[in-house]
């Protein structure tokens, strides 16, 4: 082994634990270099503060500033009450087209509203319209041009309509809480300057509630932008002219209520209603529509429409005016009334002459060419006038202008008593164009008296036809006859004596005509008196209903050939115990012959027709207490029948002579059916299942009925309450 191996082998020996222990420790080394810093440490948590300091010496005081502006005056709460009065003080437009109208807004009584109801209860919204009147070269007032406009989208198409004018802005007046406020249009009255000369109107329709209750006014004002006094207006057809038979009129949900409204807005520049091809033009859409059911289109096959809101139908050709169709006096009743006949148009007449053609060129299927041909509107009264060929007042006949009429009158003068079982007489006067007529020596064409009653309530009548009846000195057998007592006074006794049996008071109506030369009968309206049987003096039968109340719309009562035209005279026939003539088959089925009785039929007719008033409004056809709760003792009740086709006395059966199908009247098997009074009153037009089973079950099996206890005025629903027409 080698040397250099043996000190290798050694090496690695000692390094294994082959060399001995260890020696001390050596001194210590010098120190090493610094090593790099490391890394901060998160911070610790905050202490908790330390107590503050004493607070510094004040400074001294800056200068006072000056008083600021006083604030705006304080609003109080203000106490009001119902109702709503809109007054116009004064409107006009400035040169640049800019229209603003002043109003003052208060309470029945007069008290300011505040007009966004924050300071007093209810808001009052107010839409205005804005429109110049139009003129033709002569000055004569045609219609409305309308400023204030607003297109329609329907039906796939935009249509221009005249509109009300609601975005604009207001203003309240000093002094503030006064009621005062002027409006600015949203509007711009374009090329006003080039009519500043005509006739503007700003019309306004506005709301208020109070107390649950809607309350509704509505104004027009007249001004000229030229500052010049007004002297045009159109006054043709008034409110208080419509409203005669429709109350008050309205329309639109209610707010609109003044004529003047509705011709702002219908005009001719209206676009038609494009569902129809019906114009929104007032005048021939009132013509249109007021006779309804005589149209000639209508009567043609097409009915009249008009497609609204929401694409609602309103369908017209029902509509049945209430008076002679002829009666133009009856709606014209403006200071102009009269243009109808002396400035027509071809419009306006078309609204009632709805398929004449007035156009040069051919008409289109169902129209007649006008047999004057195309002619302009200055051009109608040519052949139209009074005293030329086709007069319209000749082409639009009336009774009450017809100058060849004969006006009849006649007059109970007294009406002694009459005894049970004997005969009446009366004493009465006849005048045939205010002349005294001898009705002996010149026979009335009809003169008949029809009695009845008790007055109580007319429970029977009869009449007897006197206009052939003998002169009294020539007859003997005590039968009717006349007698003359002075110029144009008779006395006619009557044939029919009273029976033993009658009692109170009863009633005598005269029915009395003449004929004139051109074979007219011109008819008085009938005459009526009580007279008594047992009762000391004459007692009437009670007046629910007025000739008066029944002419507002009807013009002049005519019925049965128009020698009936008085309803107290109409009342003694259609008593409770009067049924209708209804015919009875053979085939041994039953029919209901309903009542005639006078309540019944009005009330029925008047509910199922296009009754142009509210029907609740019970005041346009009663008297003060004539629809009242509980009604007098002794109101019948209604009566109605079960009729069937029975055999005669002899065994045969009620059949016509001819074979037919209806059985002869004295052949009738009737049984009757009473209904209680009031209870067929109110059925009359409340006849639903519903109410008919509210008034059975509270009318007792022998007829008394209960209803004053919650309907009598005052009560939980008292007629006056339910029926009260809404403001």
């Amino acid at each position: 082994m080698s040397f250099k191996g043996c000190l290798v082998a050694g090496i690695a020996v000692a390094l294994v634990g082959c060399l001995g222990p260890a020696g001390p420790s050596g001194p210590q080394g010098p120190p090493g270099e610094t090593g790099a810093p490391g890394t901060s440490g998160q911070n610790g948590a905050d202490g908790s503060p330390g107590q503050g300091g004493q607070p510094g010496d004040a400074g001294p005081s800056g200068p006072v500033g000056p008083q600021g502006d006083a604030g705006p005056g304080g609003r109080d709460l203000r106490s009001v009450g119902p109702g709503l009065t809109v007054s116009i003080v004064d409107a006009g437009i400035s040169d640049a087209g800019v229209a603003t109208v002043d109003v003052k807004l208060t309470d029945t009584t007069g008290r300011p509203l505040d007009r966004t109801g924050t300071f007093t209860e209810g808001t009052v919204s107010v839409s205005f319209l804005l429109a110049y009147l139009e003129e033709r070269v002569d000055g004569l007032p045609l219609q409305y041009v309308s400023y204030t406009r607003r297109n329609v989208t329907f039906d796939g198409g935009t249509f221009v309509q005249n509109a009300a004018d609601t975005n604009g802005e207001w203003t309240e007046l000093e002094p503030v809480g006064s009621g005062n406020y002027r409006y600015r249009f949203g509007t711009v009255a374009a090329n006003v300057n080039a009519v500043g000369n005509r006739t503007h109107t700003v019309g306004l329709y506005a709301t208020r509630t109070f107390q649950a209750q809607r309350f509704v006014d509505n104004k027009l004002f007249d001004f000229r932008p030229d500052a010049q006094p007004v002297t045009a207006h159109r006054d043709i057809t008034t409110t208080a002219g419509c409203n005669a038979c429709h109350t008050r009129l309205e329309a639109h949900g209610g707010a609109r209520r003044e004529v003047g409204l509705c011709i702002m807005c219908h005009t001719n520049t209206n676009d038609i209603d494009p569902d129809t091809g019906n114009t929104f033009d007032f005048k021939v859409m009132v013509h249109n529509l007021h006779r309804g059911a005589e149209l000639p289109s209508v009567l043609g096959g097409k009915p009249y429409q008009i497609i609204g809101f929401a694409n609602s139908l309103h369908d017209y050709s029902d509509v049945k005016f209430p008076t002679s169709i002829t009666s133009c006096d009856t709606c014209h009743t403006g200071t102009d009334g009269a243009r109808w006949k002396t400035n027509p148009s071809q419009e306006g007449c078309s609204g009632c002459h709805d398929t004449t053609w007035f156009a040069a060129t051919p008409p289109p299927a169902g129209f007649t060419v006008h047999s004057g041909g195309p002619r302009t509107d200055a051009q109608c009264i040519v052949c139209h006038a009074a005293n030329s060929i086709e007069p319209i007042e000749g082409n639009h006949p009336l009774a009450a202008r017809d100058p060849n009429k004969l006006t009849v009158t006649s007059t109970i003068l007294r009406v002694p008593r009459v005894l049970p079982g004997a005969q009446p007489e009366v004493t009465f006067s006849v005048q045939v164009d205010g002349a005294p007529r001898d009705v002996l020596a010149q026979r009335m064409s009809r003169l008949r008296f029809v009695l009845g009653g008790p007055n109580v309530d007319v429970a029977r009548y009869w009449g007897e036809t006197a206009e052939l009846a003998p002169d009294c000195s020539t007859l003997t057998d005590g039968g009717q006859c006349l007698s003359a007592v002075d110029a144009g006074v008779f006395t006619w006794r009557g044939r029919t004596p009273l029976l033993p049996t009658d009692t109170g008071s009863f009633t005598v109506g005269m029915e009395v005509c003449a004929t004139s030369d051109a074979g007219v009968r011109w008819c008085a309206v009938n005459s009526v008196a009580p007279f008594a049987v047992t009762d000391a003096t004459a007692v009437a039968r009670r007046q629910p209903v007025t000739l008066t109340q029944c002419n507002a719309c009807h013009v002049q009562l005519s019925a049965h050939g128009g020698s009936r035209n008085n309803t107290e005279h109409c009342v003694t026939c259609h008593n409770g115990n009067l049924v209708l003539n209804t015919a009875v088959p053979t085939d041994g089925g039953v029919v209901t012959a309903n009542a005639a009785h006078f309540k019944d039929l009005i009330h029925e007719v008047h509910s199922a027709a296009r009754y142009p008033s509210p029907l609740n409004n019970c005041a346009k056809c009663h008297t003060t207490t004539g629809a009242a709760l509980p009604l007098p003792q002794g109101v019948l009740p209604s009566r109605s029948e079960l009729r069937s086709c029975g055999l005669l006395p002899d065994g045969g059966t009620g059949y016509p002579a001819d074979g037919g199908g209806t059985c002869v009247s004295f052949a009738v098997m009737a049984s009757s059916v009473f209904q209680a009074p009031t209870s067929a009153a109110c059925t009359s037009c409340h006849n639903s299942l519903s109410a008919q089973a509210h008034a059975s079950l509270n009318t007792t099996s022998s007829g008394v009925e209960a209803c004053a206890v919650c309907h009598q005025a005052g009560r939980s629903s008292g007629v006056d309450t339910v029926h009260a027409l809404l403001p």
